[in-house]
């Protein structure tokens, strides 16, 4: 693929939360409101303001900003989590908008992988069981299912410890099981919503030179959210 063409392109991208948000975005674009106005008379939150990027293939895009300023808002419209007030979404040069349930579920299921900032594992399940859940989702066997998310435990370097259960391992190792649990499906892209925030400064700086290090090796894009 074409490394100068655009992997994720976002274009004009406004969500307005409220059951008047688009009479709220039309307020705001024709009338330039603030947000305190739209608050105001139309109960409406500005939730992303008209945001615009490109991503080109083989890119590690950064999107930084302090708590609140709508980073995760943002990133859940590329995999159409949250549906935008307005704007385009591209994906390798297809229009996110204008897929129908199933190639959405197809979009989330083999195309994009999303790591959470608060790890998001099932407490019932052992690691394995956590990593391979994609695959199983997918209706793949419980052999090959398992067979490859112990594969991706090595990568994650977590060898040993895929029958425990997400309570008994670390912070840093709860990452790690999110990341191998977003690896398990081999999507193209990886979404991280802020993921090393919980984590103490050491841990969180090996994690985020590892996780670059691991998505250039496995030739993945990677989208990632940070905090300052």
């Amino acid at each position: 693929m074409d490394p100068s063409s655009s992997a994720i392109k976002i274009e004009n991208v406004w969500k307005v939360f409220g059951n008047t948000s688009n009479e709220a975005l039309d307020a705001i674009q024709n009338h330039k409101i603030s947000k305190t106005e739209a608050l105001e008379k139309y109960n409406s939150v500005i939730g992303v303001s008209d945001v615009s990027f490109d991503v080109k293939q083989g890119e590690i895009f950064c999107v930084m900003g302090l708590s609140g300023s709508g980073k995760s808002t943002l990133v859940r419209h590329i995999n159409r989590l949250l549906e935008p007030t307005s704007g385009k979404i591209l994906i390798n040069d297809q229009d996110v908008m204008t897929l129908g349930r199933e190639d959405l579920q197809e979009l989330r299921n083999k195309k994009i992988g999303m790591v959470f900032q608060n790890f998001a594992l099932m407490p019932h399940r052992s690691v394995v069981d956590n990593i391979a859940m994609p695959l199983e989702i997918r209706g793949i066997s419980k052999n090959d299912r398992l067979d490859a998310a112990n594969k991706i435990l090595d990568i994650v370097e977590l060898q040993g410890w895929g029958n425990k259960f997400a309570h008994e391992l670390s912070g840093g190792m709860q990452q790690r099981v999110g990341l191998a649990r977003a690896l398990a499906a081999d999507p193209e892209f990886l979404l991280m919503d802020e993921p090393f925030s919980a984590l103490d400064p050491l841990i969180r700086r090996q994690l985020q030179s590892e996780f670059i290090k691991l998505s250039k090796q496995m030739k993945k894009q990677l989208f990632l959210l940070l905090m300052i």
